[in-house]
Parts: C-alpha cells; sequence; structure tokens
C-alpha cells in the first residue's frame, strides 16, 4: 500500500475524505488519480501553471526529499562519504527554508 511520505495518507483515505492530504499526494497517487479520471473520460494531462509562491516551495520540497532518499540508500549501502554530501546539503536546503529572509 503506498503511503504519502510528507503527510502519511493513503489513496482511500484521500478517496473516503476526498481531500487531498499535502501537495506531495499528487505525486505519491499520479497513477491512481489518472486511474479514476479515466473513468469520468478525463485523459488529458493538466497543462496549467503554478502561481509564483508554489513553484519555489515545490521545487524545494523535491530537492530536500530527494536528498533524504539519497542519503538513506547511501547509509543503507555504507557509502559514508556520499552520505556526509547528502546531509551536509539537506542541512542547506533546511536551512534556506527556515530563513527564507536571508536570500
Amino acid at each position: 500500500m503506498k503511503i504519502c511520505r510528507v503527510c502519511g495518507s493513503t489513496f482511500d483515505q484521500i478517496v473516503k475524505s476526498q481531500n487531498i492530504g499535502c501537495p506531495e499526494c499528487y505525486y505519491t497517487f499520479k497513477s491512481e488519480f489518472q486511474n479514476t479520471l479515466k473513468q469520468y473520460g478525463i485523459e488529458t494531462e493538466y497543462k496549467g501553471s503554478l502561481p509564483k509562491r508554489i513553484k519555489g516551495y515545490r521545487s524545494t520540497l523535491v530537492d530536500r526529499m530527494t536528498m533524504q532518499i539519497k542519503l538513506e540508500e547511501a547509509l543503507a549501502a555504507e557509502e559514508y562519504e556520499k552520505a556526509a554530501l547528502y546531509r551536509d546539503y539537506l542541512k542547506v536546503l533546511n536551512h534556506d527554508a527556515e530563513n527564507p529572509e536571508e536570500q
């Protein structure tokens, strides 16, 4: 069963509550949403734009999640030099997210 890494929602919970848990749910459950839309005859992809304030947030969120996954994989493979680089990059991303006025 898939679970959103950010908010912990499952697709069944989203369907039952009819509320998406967080923005990352759209990416976690992409295939499930596409299948549901196909049932209603909707097969085209949304081509619209994101509001400017969300574009940067999504990019940072995805970068942080990607680095966290790479860090965990490096630790599991006992590649400690890579893990240290990923850890340091995560610290920078987390600092930037906590202090946006310094950018």
